[in-house]
C-alpha cells in the first residue's frame, strides 16, 4: 500500500548495514552509521557511532531533531533489543527509549516483527547514504577520528540534500523548508539526559540511600519504603508513588554523604545543627572572652560538627544558664589566662564566688582544687 506522510508527522530511523572506520596507531576502527528520514520530504541525517547500543540510538535521535530542528509527532522504529524489550501490537519500550519520548513529547512506534518494510523510507534512506556517501568513504578515504568521520558525513549528507530528487526539480532541503519545517513541534527547552541505572530498593532506617560508592539522604518519612530511583548523568531522582520526593546532584566522592536538611527528622535537625558555628554564634552573645574559650575547644579537632566537642559546648551552655552569665563569662576570662579545662570551670566559678573578686592569674586563685597547668609543670599536657 502506497503511504501518504503528513509533513511534520514521522521520523523513519535504522542503522546501516554498512560501516565506516578510521584509523587508530595503525589499526582499523569500525563505527556504526545511525540514519533518519522524515517522512513527507525526505530530508535525510546520518551520525556515526561505536556501536548499537541504547546510548548510541539516543546520541543519534537527538542529534537528529537537532539537525531538523523540530520534533515530529511519531518516530518510527524497528524492534531492536536496544530500543524495544518486548515486541507487539505496542511494544514495551527500553526505559531509556521511553524517557526520550516523554522528553521530546512524541510517539515512539515499532514496525512489525519481520516486517522491514513497514519502515521502508528508513531502508530507502540508508541504502541511498550507503551508496552515494558509506561506500566511497570506504574505497578512496581514510580518517583518524570519529570525530572527523561525523563531520564529513554531516558535509556529504547536505550536498545529498541539496541534490534534486530523480523525477522531481526540487531537492529535499527545498520540500523540507516547502511543507515541513513550519510543521514540525519545538525542540524541548531542556537538554535529555540519559538514564544510566534504575532500580527499586528499600529505604534503610537513617533513610540515606547508597549509589556509586555514595550515600544520598530522602525523607525520613520513606524509611523502610520501597522508592524508585532514577539516575542520568548528572543527577538522582527518588520517587515514591509516582511523585518526586528527592533529587540530588551526583557525587563522586568516595565513601561520602550527600543529606538535604530538609529531609531530617526534627531530632536529628535539631542534632545537625550542633556545630562550632552554631556555638560560636551563642559566644558572641557573651562576649570576647567566651567566644575565645569556644574556639579552644575546637583546637583539638578539624571537624566543626565534632560530637565530642560538642557535649563540652552543651555542657558550657547549661552552665552559663545554671550559674549566670557574669560568673561564667569571669571564668572563661580566667580559664584562658590559665589554661584550665572546660570541666573545671564550675571549679573556677565556685572558687571566684568565695573570694568574690575578679582573678586574673594563678597566684591570685588560692582555692585547693583549683591548680592549673602551673602546678603539674611545663611538661604536662594537662
Amino acid at each position: 500500500m502506497r503511504q501518504q506522510h503528513k509533513a511534520g508527522e514521522v521520523t523513519y530511523i535504522d542503522y546501516s548495514g554498512t560501516g565506516v572506520c578510521y584509523e587508530k596507531k595503525g589499526k582499523k576502527i569500525w563505527l556504526k552509521v545511525f540514519v533518519a528520514c522524515l517522512g513527507a520530504s525526505k530530508k535525510l541525517f546520518a551520525f556515526a557511532t561505536p556501536g548499537e547500543r541504547t546510548i548510541d540510538w539516543l546520541n543519534g535521535m537527538i542529534l537528529m531533531f537537532d539537525y531538523f530542528g523540530g520534533v515530529t509527532e511519531v518516530i518510527s522504529i524497528d524492534n531492536a533489543k536496544a530500543l524495544v524489550s518486548k515486541a507487539g501490537l505496542i511494544p514495551v519500550l527500553v526505559k531509556n527509549i521511553e524517557k526520550f519520548g516523554e522528553h521530546y513529547d512524541c510517539i515512539i512506534d515499532s514496525c512489525r516483527v519481520g516486517m522491514p518494510q513497514d519502515k521502508s523510507l528508513a531502508e530507502l534512506g540508508v541504502k541511498f547514504i550507503k551508496q552515494r556517501i558509506l561506500i566511497p568513504m570506504n574505497n578512496d578515504m581514510t580518517f583518524h577520528s570519529q570525530d572527523e568521520v561525523n563531520h564529513y558525513l554531516a558535509k556529504a549528507v547536505e550536498e545529498l540534500n541539496n541534490q534534486p530528487f530523480q523525477k522531481f526539480k526540487i531537492s529535499r532541503n527545498e520540500l523540507f523548508e516547502e511543507i515541513e519545517k513550519q510543521e514540525l513541534r519545538p525542540l524541548p527547552r531542556t537538554e535529555f539526559n540519559v538514564v544510566i541505572d534504575f532500580k527499586v530498593i528499600k529505604v534503610p532506617a537513617d533513610y540515606h540511600i547508597y549509589h556509586d560508592e555514595h550515600f544520598y539522604s530522602v525523607p525520613y518519612q520513606l524509611a523502610h519504603e520501597q522508592i524508585e530511583v532514577i539516575v542520568n548523568q548528572t543527577q538522582l531522582t527518588v520517587i515514591y508513588q509516582h511523585q518526586v520526593k528527592a533529587i540530588h546532584q551526583l557525587s563522586y566522592e568516595k565513601g561520602g554523604c550527600t543529606t538535604n536538611p530538609e529531609h531530617l527528622s526534627p531530632s536529628h535537625r535539631a542534632e545537625s545543627t550542633k556545630t562550632k558555628e552554631e556555638y560560636l554564634g551563642w559566644a558572641t552573645t557573651l562576649g570576647s572572652d567566651v567566644v575565645d574559650f569556644i574556639e579552644s575547644q575546637y583546637q583539638k579537632t578539624k571537624n566543626p560538627a565534632s560530637r565530642a566537642v560538642g557535649k563540652r559546648c552543651q555542657a558550657l551552655m547549661k552552665l552559663c544558664e545554671d550559674k549566670g552569665e557574669a560568673a561564667f563569662k569571669e571564668a572563661c576570662k580566667y580559664a584562658l589566662a590559665n589554661h584550665i579545662a572546660s570541666n573545671e570551670l564550675g571549679l573556677v566559678i565556685s572558687a571566684l564566688d568565695v573570694i568574690g573578686q575578679p582573678c586574673m592569674s594563678n597566684e591570685q586563685l588560692t582555692h585547693r582544687n583549683i591548680r592549673g597547668k602551673g602546678y603539674y609543670g611545663g611538661r604536662h599536657e594537662q
